[in-house]
């Protein structure tokens, strides 16, 4: 009788830490579905929605800023479907061509072409196609192993006033940008022999959402120390109450790697377009 009350009452307390870290997501969830709703001009409802929306492009305040924010035309790829911010002559083509697509088809290169030809038409082009990725996830670190790893290195944490030591520091162009309106706010190193293995950091690219970026030196291959630092950095992102979230590429498969191992699980994407240089609009 008393292992069975025991076995009970551990089930009882891993429910309740699943109630918590569901609860914990779903703010979570909420934070990162404000932002997009100002990031696109949209509203919640059409964050849910599973129909493709239009929405005429403006610039909120609180929105994702970057080193550009001239984008005639963005593509938010969520939930099977796409919200389309734009100019309204861009929109009502894309209405056209995309109304019955499933947007989780998106990045398929037809539709890409088709994207980058309307846009060369107003001197634009796709700029790039990046998938992000929310902490929703379980680390696949456990606790014993960052112990052990933290015993290991020496672990350095940078706050904004002290990152300014790398720029042009050719080792961590990917954890540092040195961008205006999305400052590097924090970073971490793994260090061993006084040598950097590998570098994170984080950008405040909105008051609410920090996007973290990585940098591992050739030699610390196959040692874990990506995920290591990305998890700590992740972590005391989340005690700041901000968001963490992290972007790559389809090709880097080991970045996806990285970020599927330090609790990070693949949530959106996101085309955007730019200008085109001005050698080639003169050109075209």
């Amino acid at each position: 009788f008393y292992a069975f009350k025991i076995l009970c009452y551990n089930s009882f307390i891993t429910d309740i830490g699943r109630l918590v870290m569901r609860a914990e997501q779903m703010k979570l969830r909420k934070i990162f579905e404000e932002q997009m709703s100002r990031d696109y001009c949209c509203s919640m409802d059409d964050i849910h929605s599973t129909e493709n929306i239009y929405c005429k492009r403006e610039l909120r305040n609180g929105r994702r800023r970057f080193k550009k924010d001239d984008a005639i035309l963005k593509v938010l790829c969520i939930n099977g479907k796409c919200i389309f911010s734009g100019r309204e002559e861009i929109l009502s083509k894309c209405k056209d061509t995309f109304q019955d697509l499933n947007g989780a088809w998106m990045s398929q290169y037809k539709y890409l072409y088709w994207l980058d030809d309307l846009l060369l038409e107003h001197k634009y082009f796709l700029e790039d196609l990046h998938h992000y990725y929310l902490p929703l996830g379980h680390e696949l670190l456990d606790e014993e192993t960052l112990e052990a790893m933290q015993k290991e290195y020496e672990i350095r944490w940078y706050e904004r006033e002290d990152i300014e030591q790398f720029r042009g520091d050719e080792r961590f162009v990917h954890a540092y940008s040195f961008l205006e309106h999305a400052p590097d706010v924090l970073g971490i190193a793994a260090v061993k022999d006084g040598m950097i293995l590998g570098m994170a950091g984080a950008s405040a690219d909105s008051d609410v959402m920090w996007q973290i970026g990585i940098d591992v030196m050739p030699e610390s291959k196959g040692l874990n120390i990506g995920p290591f630092i990305t998890i700590l950095l992740k972590r005391e992102i989340l005690k700041r109450g901000k968001l963490p979230y992290y972007g790559t590429v389809e090709s880097h498969i080991q970045s996806q790697k990285v970020a599927v191992k330090s609790g990070f699980v693949p949530y959106w994407a996101e085309i955007n377009s730019a200008p085109l240089p001005e050698d080639v609009n003169d050109a075209v």
